[in-house]
């Protein structure tokens, strides 16, 4: 749908007039008409505005669903021979080429806003739109796409505490750490994280914490945890420490609990037998 149709959609399915729509967005009525008949265009950051005010997602400004732009620079992926690879050369589902190359991403170390500077220059010429609306695109739409939704996520949920507990130093290299991890490294780590409460189920069942089971469980629990720590972080008093987090925190309380009831006091016991 074009942007003035979408404009216009919006407003009606808000059930005001044009003038009020103005008033709300800060602009005149004559504005607000010339977006509607085609005349002049929105510029990126007056329709980020439009989608906050009226809750409005920001894909639907766009005429293609948010899979059809790569999942970390949001570059529109219109041909197939833009898509990156996987590890065994098949074309990835989520990556363009520029950053994504045979089950790596091409940058790594960046955060965020790092990696809109150095890619925003190749997004402007690629949409034909001036540097400045280029970044600022990037910003709306980085959040919400795959690589790096879920730093952004577990930062609101965890981000506070956790940096009061570990410092900013810590928490940012493991937050550059995930965003660094391929696909196939992703996969593996979920995949270790269904494997772990599955081996939690066993443990309690022989329920020694010091047993041969617990024992394992602590093992993988350790190794999943360096999948995702920076270099140097794990240390058996940080794990232990963790592990009374868990106990502590009513959300990591009901995740594992989820495996059974007193899941949590049984790993985090396991944890401070076993390492």
């Amino acid at each position: 749908m074009p942007i003035k149709d979408t404009i216009a959609a919006i407003r009606k399915e808000a059930g005001i007039t044009q003038e009020e729509m103005a008033r709300r967005l800060y602009v005149t009525r004559q504005a607000v008409s010339r977006w509607e008949t085609g005349e002049t265009t929105p510029g990126i950051d007056m329709v980020k505005l439009i989608c906050v005010t009226f809750g409005v997602p920001l894909e639907r400004f766009f005429d293609m669903p948010m899979s059809y732009y790569c999942q970390c620079c949001s570059m529109p992926i219109s041909e197939e021979e833009m898509r990156g690879t996987e590890a065994d050369g098949s074309r990835s589902a989520d990556f363009c080429k520029y950053c994504y190359d045979h089950g790596d991403f091409t940058a790594k170390g960046m955060t965020m806003d790092e990696f809109i500077e150095a890619t925003a220059p190749m997004e402007a010429k690629a949409l034909g739109v001036p540097l400045d609306e280029a970044v600022s695109l990037m910003a709306t739409l980085l959040p919400h796409l795959k690589r790096w939704r879920e730093v952004g996520e577990n930062e609101e949920r965890y981000g506070e505490e956790i940096r009061a507990a570990y410092g900013d130093e810590i928490v940012d290299a493991a937050n550059e750490k995930y965003v660094a991890m391929g696909e196939a490294a992703h996969m593996q780590a979920d995949e270790l994280a269904l494997a772990i409460n599955e081996q939690l189920r066993r443990a309690m069942e022989a329920g020694d914490v010091e047993g041969s089971e617990a024992r394992k469980l602590v093992a993988m629990h350790g190794h999943w945890l360096r999948m995702y720590w920076p270099d140097g972080l794990y240390t058996p008093e940080a794990h232990k420490g963790l592990a009374d987090g868990y106990l502590a925190d009513e959300r990591f309380r009901a995740y594992y609990d989820a495996v059974a009831p007193g899941a949590t006091q049984f790993l985090r016991d396991a944890i401070h037998a076993c390492v």
